[in-house]
């Protein structure tokens, strides 16, 4: 079966506000003989009569009735539709969602009240989620990535560089001591990360100094690592905006021990969006906004 498409719909459309074959053929530019031959084919693909045709008199049956009703509802569907799609293009207002790792969640929190004073009309989610979300799927508008995303369909910019350092809580090095070197290390408890996690520098670095007798405490997260240093636990590597940001945790060593390079993350279809390229344009500012918080290094 061979379904009508919206220009046949259209059809219907200008035969009900022309009155007949002629005024429908003036208000779509074409002749009558196309009107009455598009029409015929029309009523033969539904395998109904749509007109009763009888000299002047031009009306519409009842099937004819709900296919003009059903063109008149899809006109307005796609004039919203494209109404929509064109203030997209222009228009900063709606909803914008971000996906960050759980880490970043808590530093991006003030970036919902810049971006509310700039543009008025928009909101912006943000989501924490431990596994790559599909911007293709439309599962968010634009991610933060810890590592360089390698599909041709993705638009990556250098956001911001995070740092890790070695951190300890005052209460652990008060019983414990200072270590004063990487290698003073293995005298420690240490709190790791998993083995999934330990091709990435930043989660492995620990591993080399690490006691390799000695029972070893492992999390799948820098929020539940945190934590455990917190409580004197032992001793982690933490984002430094983690472990800065926290009055109860001391850098072990001065310098950040590890550095990854966090991305934003949109896809090319959303290229032409206003509001998507606003807020990249908001986080990429925010994200400079902190850069020496993030990264370790005094400036």
């Amino acid at each position: 079966m061979i379904d009508i498409d919206w220009s046949d719909f259209k059809l219907l459309l200008a035969l009900s506000r022309g009155g007949s074959v002629a005024g429908a053929g003036r208000l779509m530019g074409i002749d009558s003989s196309t009107v009455s031959r598009r029409l015929a084919q029309i009523e033969q693909t539904l395998g109904a009569c749509l007109v009763v045709r009888g000299g002047r008199e031009f009306t519409f049956t009842p099937e004819g009735k709900v296919a003009v009703a059903a063109a008149e509802s899809m006109e307005v569907i796609v004039s919203n539709a494209s109404t929509a799609i064109r203030a997209s293009k222009t228009e900063i207002d709606g909803v914008v969602r971000i996906s960050t790792v759980p880490s970043m969640l808590r530093t991006l929190m003030p970036l919902m009240a810049v971006a509310a004073d700039r543009y008025p009309k928009l909101s912006i989610e943000i989501n924490a989620d431990t596994r790559t979300i599909d911007l293709a799927k439309g599962e968010a508008d634009i991610a933060l990535r810890m590592i360089q995303p390698r599909e041709l369909n993705l638009i990556a910019n250098r956001g911001f560089e995070m740092g890790f350092g070695v951190f300890a809580s005052q209460a652990y090095l008060a019983k414990h001591g200072l270590p004063q070197t990487p290698e003073d290390l293995h005298k420690h408890r240490l709190i790791q990360y998993i083995e999934p996690m330990l091709h990435l520098p930043w989660f492995g670095w620990l591993e080399a100094y690490a006691n390799k007798g000695a029972p070893a405490t492992r999390v799948d997260g820098t929020e539940m690592a945190a934590s455990l240093v917190c409580a004197g636990n032992g001793i982690g590597v933490l984002p430094h905006f983690t472990g800065n940001t926290s009055p109860e945790l001391v850098r072990v060593f001065p310098e950040p021990v590890a550095c990854a390079i966090g991305w934003v993350v949109y896809h090319e279809t959303a290229r032409n969006s206003a509001r998507i390229r606003a807020v990249v344009a908001l986080l990429s500012e925010f994200l400079a906004g902190l850069k020496e918080e993030l990264s370790g290094r005094k400036q």
